[in-house]
């Protein structure tokens, strides 16, 4: 048992791919990751923190839009 940014991640090996890794418990933020099946833990891994990169960077949207006003004319 693996644990990435409180999601639980248990091997569940197959015949066909002995590194398998299941995704069995997340916070209500990441609750779309649990059940998913991942070839290797590394690549579950780049999952979650590819999720956590694009929150962040739409948390940051409204706020880059009004610094950038103050420079230049935005239209949306």
């Amino acid at each position: 048992m693996y644990k990435h940014r409180n999601c639980i991640i248990e091997r569940t090996p197959t015949d066909s791919f002995p590194e398998m890794v299941t995704i069995t418990q997340a916070p209500k933020l990441r609750k779309q990751f649990i059940g998913k099946r991942y070839v290797t833990l590394e690549k579950a891994f780049l999952q979650i923190e590819l999720f956590e990169s694009q929150r962040l960077i739409n948390s940051k949207d409204k706020y880059v839009k009004s610094q950038l006003q103050d420079v230049v004319i935005i239209e949306e």
